[in-house]
């Protein structure tokens, strides 16, 4: 950044936190104020405020004038980067400012994520609050939780800026019970001796604020039941005067170092809000990471001194198991801090290293590591003052939505550019949604593991099939999701629309998702934005989801006649092809046709749709909804169980309505047709002489490689049926591009082509023409990449038995495509598809241990020239994410198929 720039951001600065420390007061940096303060014309000023926005280092606010707020602050680094009002900013920065308070608890929308909402319910209770028990063993954090959530009642206006904070050690009374109730209870004169004027207890102290009971078993009988008092009626008795009745307004938090089955159920039951603590072991890596480093920079501040210290210490203090949780972590960094500060005393800055480590984290490393070796990276992390120089942990400051927000920024800007390729889409999706997995599923979040039931019970309701309930990353996707769009919604934003090319690359996954729609709604009480749909449709754009082309409805008079047969038809096709509509038998023409469009609109046909009615609604139904509808339609008369059931079979086999009409005419029952799109659908058929199972394989591959790129049916055919010439297709419907298979049916007029010749290249330009007929040519060239990447995971999937195929295909891509841009000349086809086949197997023998040590027996044959150089240099792709090590004879296997 320019020295220009520098200036007017460091100004922007300093008027910004001036005005943030009163936001009441309407005096938010301008482009006049700024200007004025720096000396500058008004024109320039407003050119580098402008350029400030853009590179996202303040905020603007429409206003006249417009008003911009530096970004530099953590609180204003959560908020959006542009707002319309200065109050619509103002009540976010409030409410976010308030937050903060509790956001600096470690772990706050981590493994403390429920307790902090646990702190704010009972603080935010209408009256006095409810009372608080915080469990959980020494060390956990309980005073300093109880202590935070009395500031953040201060912030939030709950309690008035004055209000006390009284802190009781029940522990340190523990001999004297009778001490312990008069401190608690204050006592009157004479209560006993050498009590020679009344006293106030801390109940009377903390009115109007919060009394932090701590190891509170260790109160007495008596005591408690003068609490239990309190509890029930506000109201308490001093000792020595059990007729005098003091009324208190505080509320109450507790802490014990005692389980729950310790304490009278009488108690219990009197405090709602019970609030268990983890252990430093049972939280996550990342946050032991934080906890430690922020005690290290605590003391930085203490001794007014920057700390060094090196890695391998910093990776030893990381490893420890502290019996003592939190507790013990500050009091070991104070006592290496406090001898390594009395030996440097004449140095600017402390310096620490492994050396200075005691030995019982010594004795415990040996004991977790058993002979592990590993090897520090000899770099020094510096701390000064409260924030260390140098994290290298993952950033968990900002909550999930934060993140969810960027990565919407991100997809809504591709769209807006025309950005068409599925994967860069799926990329920022992904890596965010694994994310939120790891999270809930490390934390044993009880709700997440409730939500993934759910979402699996609602997958079997709905009757998809097995393979669908039982594919986790499937179900935890859908789930996760869920769970972020119940526990962590960010305040309602500007509904955003997206692109139809964009609906378009992601229409099979979106058609899919909005069956779901109304189940998933109505089950976890919320509403799904177009946003979360486009969202989840692109989160399982890698799954094999078999969504019907044509939606189908079955209405039928009756109280449970539609339903009847659309769910035992949906449970024999092992799929939700059928949505039921059951009617009243009175029901006119017009609540029939009001009911399927209210139906209709959730599925959005497309292609086509097929509606199934009882007798006598034909005529009616047919002429009245055919004026509203935008898609073709056929309306079949006569429903039953087995007329469904053979349409159906028709559209799971992608059958077209000019097909299904035919048949269903073959078995003498009546059906209206509206073709409402006249143009012709391309096609591209799938066979093979060992059966159709082979040929829907071939269907299923071709599918996943044209979705979203090119508009292609693909159906699978029988090979008699098509050696025999028997195929009867509606010209005016389909244009018949290809016959893809394994054997050639010879079909009369078709142009055929093996699958296996197209994936090797010798019928790829013979694809690639056809193609291009109706698909610009990067579209083309995106489906010769994804049938690349579809065949190669076919057989791939053969030789892995540990590692996920989807996931190491996945890897491989990413891999090849880095090495692919560095290498002078591409590679073909035949190559890349060896070479995935023999990476997914290496990385399998390295998962399992079993990796190449000698390269033909021979090290010194190796050769290193570019293309191992290249190689190697991108193989941290495969490394860091399966955790391995390639070796030099790896890489040089891998060179010899790129050369050989």
């Amino acid at each position: 950044m320019d020295e220009k720039l520098t200036t007017v951001l460091t100004t922007a600065k300093l008027q910004s936190n001036k005005y943030l420390n009163d936001i009441k007061k309407n005096s938010a940096p301008t482009t006049e104020s700024i200007a004025t303060e720096l000396g500058i014309n008004r024109t320039a000023a407003s050119r580098a405020l402008n350029q400030l926005f853009k590179e996202k280092r303040i905020i603007k606010i429409n206003t006249r004038p417009v008003c911009y707020i530096s970004l530099e602050s953590e609180i204003c680094a959560s908020l959006n980067d542009e707002y319309g009002e200065l109050e619509t900013f103002n009540t976010e920065y409030r409410q976010l400012k308030t937050d903060f308070i509790l956001r600096r608890v470690i772990g706050w929308n981590r493994s403390l994520k429920n307790q902090i909402e646990q702190i704010k319910a009972g603080l935010m209770y209408p009256g006095n609050g409810l009372p608080m028990i915080i469990f959980g063993p020494s060390g956990t954090g309980k005073s300093y939780l109880a202590h935070c959530a009395y500031q953040y009642a201060v912030a939030a206006n709950i309690l008035g800026s004055g209000s006390p904070f009284v802190t009781i050690n029940c522990a340190q009374y523990a001999s004297n019970p009778e001490l312990l109730s008069s401190i608690l209870f204050g006592y009157v004169r004479g209560a006993f001796t050498g009590a020679n004027t009344d006293k106030k207890g801390a109940l009377e102290s903390a009115d109007g604020g919060i009394l932090f009971l701590d190891e509170v078993h260790r109160l007495s009988a008596e005591g408690q039941e003068k609490l239990f008092t309190y509890l029930d009626s506000g109201m308490f008795t001093p000792l020595g005067d059990d007729t005098k009745r003091i009324k208190s307004n505080c509320r109450l938090i507790f802490a014990t170092t005692e389980p729950q089955d310790r304490f009278l159920e009488t108690f219990l039951r009197r405090v709602p809000i019970k609030i268990v603590m983890p252990t430093l072991q049972e939280r996550s890596y990342v946050e032991k990471k934080q906890i430690i480093n922020s005690f290290i920079s605590d003391e930085s501040v203490r001794i007014a001194k920057p700390i060094e210290i090196t890695g391998k210490a910093l990776d030893m203090l990381y490893q420890h198991e502290y019996q003592a949780n939190v507790g013990e972590a500050k009091n070991l960094i104070k006592n290496i801090v406090a001898t390594a500060y009395a030996q440097q005393l004449d140095k600017n800055s402390i310096e620490i290293s492994a050396l200075d480590v005691p030995a019982n984290v010594y004795r415990q490393l040996g004991e977790i590591k058993k002979g592990k070796v590993t090897i520090s990276s000899g770099s020094k992390t510096r701390f000064v003052g409260e924030q260390p120089a140098k994290m290298d942990e993952v950033d968990v400051a900002n909550p999930t939505t934060v993140q969810i927000k960027r990565a919407w920024k991100y997809i809504i800007k591709m769209d807006a550019q025309g950005v068409m390729d599925r994967q860069k889409y799926e990329y920022i999706v992904h890596n965010l949604m694994k994310h939120m997995q790891f999270t809930a599923i490390h934390n044993e979040d009880a709700v997440f593991k409730h939500i993934i039931n759910e979402v699996r019970d609602i997958l079997k309701l709905m009757q998809y099939g097995q393979e669908f309930y039982d594919n986790n990353n499937f179900v935890y996707g859908i789930a996760s999701y869920i769970y972020y769009v119940i526990n962590l919604r960010v305040p309602a934003e500007q509904e955003q629309s997206f692109s139809d090319s964009l609906e378009q690359v992601f229409g099979q996954e979106l058609t899919f998702i909005r069956q779901l729609q109304a189940v998933l709604e109505k089950q976890f009480e919320t509403t799904l934005t177009q946003q979360d749909l486009m969202w989840l449709s692109i989160m399982i754009a890698n799954e094999d989801i078999p969504t019907l082309q044509i939606p189908a409805v079955v209405m039928a008079h009756g109280y449970a006649t539609a339903s009847s047969i659309a769910d035992t038809c949906n449970g024999m096709l092992h799929y939700p092809v059928f949505s039921a509509i059951n009617m009243t038998p009175d029901a006119s023409a017009e609540d029939m046709v009001n009911s399927l469009r209210e139906v209709v609109e959730r599925l959005h046909p497309q292609d086509g749709l097929v509606i199934l009615i009882d007798m006598g609604s034909l005529t009616e139904i047919s002429r009245q909804f055919s004026q509203f509808a935008s898609y073709s339609l056929l309306l079949v008369d006569e429903v039953s169980t087995p007329l469904a059931l053979e349409v159906g079979n028709l559209l799971q086999q992608h059958k077209g309505l000019p097909d299904i009409r035919r048949a269903v005419e073959q078995i003498s029952v009546s059906c209206n047709y509206y073709n409402v799109h006249p143009a012709k659908r391309n096609l591209i058929i799938s066979t093979c002489m060992t059966g159709i199972g082979t040929a829907e394989q071939i269907r299923r591959m071709l599918v996943n490689s044209f979705k979203g790129v090119v508009k292609i049916d693909v159906a699978s055919v029988e090979f008699d049926r098509l050696r025999q010439n028997k195929l009867s297709l509606d010209s005016d419907e389909y244009n018949l591009l290809a016959i893809v298979g394994i054997d050639d049916p010879h079909f009369e007029g078709v142009p055929y082509m093996g699958l296996e010749d197209i994936i090797s290249g010798n019928k790829m330009k013979e694809l690639k023409s056809i193609l291009r007929n109706i698909a610009p040519a990067e579209a083309v060239q995106t489906v010769e990449q994804q049938l690349v990447k579809n065949f190669s995971l076919t057989r791939v999937m053969d030789s892995l038995t540990v590692l996920s195929p989807d996931r190491v295909i996945g890897i491989i891509e990413h891999y090849l495509k880095d090495v692919q841009k560095a290498l002078p000349n591409m590679l073909d086809n035949k190559v890349q598809i060896a070479l995935y086949v023999h990476l997914g197997s290496m990385l399998e023998r390295l998962v399992r241990g079993n990796g190449i040590l000698e390269y033909r027996g021979d090290n010194s044959l190796i050769v290193h020239d570019e293309i191992y150089s290249v190689l190697k240099k991108n193989i941290s792709v495969l490394e860091s994410e399966f955790m391995v090590k390639v070796t030099e004879p790896e890489i040089a296997y891998i060179r010899e198929i790129i050369t050989h």
